[in-house]
């Protein structure tokens, strides 16, 4: 990235700014403890103090725990509704929240965690018409082509902002999945989902899959590895 002069959305001059990008060989769970210790790194880079992470069952943000531990670094975790998603041997519970999940919730309420739980949030602006089965799924589509991974995170901000655990312009380090487990790890400047279009900027991709996941049934596509097993457990 490079450019001159005052930097008004980040309220500092501009610099050319050299980082690496990770590549992961498969999408999946099989990626999380390598992309939360690259996230770690690049907070520190930055000098970011906030990361939003996607958890449907908290197993991931039980991880970040460890990893982020001594790094100073405010974490929101943000998960689904109370819901089911589909594995090899049968459904698997979602929503960290449920009382399922309660010993769960302890451990990451005690590490300061913030915990976000809701639906996805729709990005619809009222200057935009769109008749294809609405806009909020079209910017799914879009953000797919970067993979699952991004679209999970960049959604996962935008619920965060509009809980009011991430202030609209802030720059944070958002981490997202594919399916399960997180392999995505972006640095975005936050946004209301009303200003989405014009605000909401993706400036890092820090990590992600090379190749994108296109089954429906994501444990089985031969671009995912991950642990399914970890998610029955008890």
């Amino acid at each position: 990235m490079s450019a001159a002069g005052d930097d008004k959305r980040s309220g500092g001059s501009r610099e050319d700014l050299l980082s690496e990008v990770t590549y992961f060989g498969y999408a999946g769970e099989t990626n999380t403890s390598k992309v939360l210790e690259l996230a770690r790194k690049r907070l520190h880079e930055r000098s970011i103090g906030k990361a939003v992470i996607a958890s449907e069952t908290g197993r991931s943000i039980l991880k970040a725990i460890s990893i982020f531990q001594g790094s100073g670094c405010r974490i929101v975790a943000v998960t689904h509704s109370p819901d089911f998603s589909c594995g090899p041997k049968g459904d698997i519970p979602i929503g960290i929240n449920r009382n399922e999940y309660e010993r769960t919730m302890k451990q990451i309420e005690g590490a300061g965690i913030e915990v976000v739980q809701g639906a996805r949030n729709p990005v619809s602006p009222p200057r935009i018409e769109w008749t294809w089965n609405g806009m909020a799924e079209a910017v799914d589509y879009t953000l797919e082509l970067l993979g699952s991974g991004t679209k999970v995170a960049v959604e996962a901000t935008v619920i965060a902002t509009e809980a009011g655990k991430v202030n609209p312009g802030e720059e944070i380090v958002a981490i997202g999945g594919t399916f399960k487990g997180l392999d995505t790890a972006l640095v975005v400047r936050a946004a209301h989902s009303k200003e989405f279009f014009d605000e909401f900027e993706i400036r890092e991709i820090i990590a992600k899959p090379r190749y994108n996941v296109r089954s429906q049934v994501p444990y089985s596509d031969s671009s995912w590895r991950g642990n399914i097993d970890q998610y029955y457990a008890d």
